[in-house]
């Protein structure tokens, strides 16, 4: 708490020149000493040894880390470059489904390629609903370069037995040497993949398990 010293209208201004410049003095160095942790030039806080708030959010135009009595919600990538995330009583709950379910109706008329991210970005979702109510045209889905150690699902979930066809860009689909797809065609189907780095910085996709998919 800042103490000054009150100067009362009956106080003559000379004969409180003393309080004045005293006070200012007290001011400036409260200020001065507010300063060591906040930089308004820079815009920073530095040097403090406890933060507690309600509420805390970060970015401007485009939040980045939202934090409050309901939610922790981070809103961007988020990289551990050393030690370990360790759940202690919790749970990891993935839920990062695409909305949309690729079979014929989505991607079609069949046949027809539907590529699951881009060139220039990685596959975005982490499970992929798939089925196909054509039982003569196949959809072929066509895996794009992902993320080092990102995984990705595909499930079968249409009561359907049209063929599903996952393949990869330019050899991206690391398969047993006589294979290049990854055929579902029944409810109940799974591939599931990881991408792995080749050595060099690029990312392959290696199947690493899944359920009654076949491969040709």
């Amino acid at each position: 708490m800042i103490s000054v010293t009150e100067i009362l209208g009956t106080d003559s201004l000379s004969g409180s020149r003393l309080v004045i410049n005293d006070n200012f003095s007290i001011l400036a160095s409260e200020i001065n000493s507010i300063e060591t942790y906040f930089n308004p030039t820079a815009g920073t806080i530095t040097n403090l040894n406890d933060v507690r708030t309600e509420s805390l959010r970060v970015g401007l135009s485009t939040v980045l880390l939202d934090i409050n009595a309901a939610t922790f919600d981070i809103l961007t990538n988020v990289r551990v470059s050393n030690g370990d995330i360790t759940l202690s009583g919790g749970g990891l709950v993935r839920n990062d489904i695409d909305p949309n379910v690729l079979n014929d109706t989505f991607a079609g008329p069949l046949p027809a390629t539907y590529d699951i991210g881009t060139s220039t970005a990685v596959p975005p979702y982490t499970t992929e609903r798939v089925g196909n109510f054509d039982t003569v045209n196949t959809l072929t889905l066509q895996l794009n370069e992902g993320a080092i150690g990102q995984e990705l699902f595909f499930i079968y979930t249409d009561a359907t037995t049209g063929d599903i066809d996952i393949t990869g860009v330019g050899g991206i689909l690391i398969l047993p040497p006589t294979n290049t797809i990854v055929r579902l065609n029944d409810q109940g189907q799974t591939a599931h993949f990881m991408c792995i780095d080749d050595g060099t910085g690029n990312g392959q996709w290696y199947l690493v398990g899944g359920t009654n998919y076949t491969l040709a």
